[in-house]
């Protein structure tokens, strides 16, 4: 039998059901790992949200662990290098966010354009105010969407950018072709596309290689009035330099949903910034993310049980 513990709750149905399909796994749930130390040397597949239970003292107790599956896209909490020299697989749920987060992107775009934020303080006080003509708003159709992040997720933000009629450009590592872009350029090419952007959206995993990605340089690389937006980390954007651009008006506004640190503390400069539209790290959160999840590890658990390649494996290299 192949133990598999989880340190996500699954109903009692849905056990009932992945017993049933996988009748050569015993699955194990618990939100304690110290209660199932004595087990720790049985676990063969780890279910985790991030991978945090992977610490050092675990590790070296788990002698049978052979694959850990995250229910979460980034994987940047994860011990690469000890789950590398082990060689212990890695899978995520990349691929269940792109809807939210794409969604996600087009609330703060349109609230932009369209001014959203201004009208609730009115509302609130029930007052009828309206901007002095019709040049105070904006539209998406003819503006350019560059997206830091041409995977998943980037792809169907940039779908959802042509269905406004807007200009796509895609950033990837090597600015090969993807889906829904009209151009692509590669990391090293950042500020070259950036500058093109009316509106920049990030949505690239952290990395090593993404550590700091977006900096002063890339601001100031950036269309006086462009609109920013992360989605990605906090630590792939420069959060001083980007308060600076904010302040100055070099940016028009920001939408934010990932901070360095998290949460986000209460004296930041962000908080009392008018062009700031601050969210606390929900952007992929929806109603259906954990059935979705389910059904992702149900694939790869059937793979795995069958020695075949994981359909949503992490390179242990890249990180991703």
């Amino acid at each position: 039998m192949v133990l598999v513990l989880s340190t996500v709750k699954l109903s009692p149905e849905k056990q009932a059901a992945l017993e049933r399909e996988f009748p050569e796994v015993t699955l194990s749930i618990t939100q304690d790992m110290a209660a199932v130390r004595e087990r720790w040397s049985e676990i063969e597949v780890l279910v985790s949200q991030l991978g945090t239970e992977l610490t050092p003292d675990f590790l070296n107790q788990a002698t049978s662990l052979r694959w850990v599956q995250i229910f979460a896209a980034g994987a940047d909490l994860l011990p690469f290098t000890q789950l590398k020299e082990r060689g212990i697989q890695v899978s995520n749920v990349s691929g269940i966010h792109k809807t939210a987060m794409a969604e996600q992107a087009f609330c703060y775009l349109l609230g932009f354009v369209r001014r959203a934020a201004e009208f609730m303080p009115a509302q609130q006080r029930h007052q009828w105010r309206r901007p002095k003509g019709f040049y105070a708003f904006s539209q998406l159709k003819g503006k350019t969407l560059v997206v830091v992040g041409a995977g998943n997720i980037g792809q169907e933000i940039a779908r959802l950018g042509q269905a406004f009629g807007m200009q796509t450009v895609g950033v990837n590592s090597d600015g090969r072709a993807a889906a829904h872009f009209e151009r692509t350029y590669s990391t090293a090419q950042l500020k070259e596309a950036v500058g093109q952007g009316d509106f920049i959206v990030v949505v690239v995993p952290l990395t090593p290689a993404t550590r700091g990605l977006i900096g002063a340089a890339e601001f100031a690389a950036m269309k006086d009035g462009a609109y920013f937006v992360n989605l990605a980390r906090g630590p792939v954007v420069d959060q001083v330099a980007l308060t600076g651009a904010l302040k100055t008006g070099r940016l028009a506004g920001a939408g934010l949903d990932v901070f360095d640190p998290e949460p986000l503390p209460a004296d930041s400069p962000l908080w009392d910034l008018p062009n700031v539209t601050i969210t606390p790290h929900i952007g992929g959160w929806a109603a259906d993310y954990w059935d979705n999840a389910w059904q992702v590890f149900r694939t790869n658990l059937r793979q795995f049980l069958a020695g075949e390649a994981l359909t949503t494996a992490v390179n242990l290299d890249l990180g991703y």
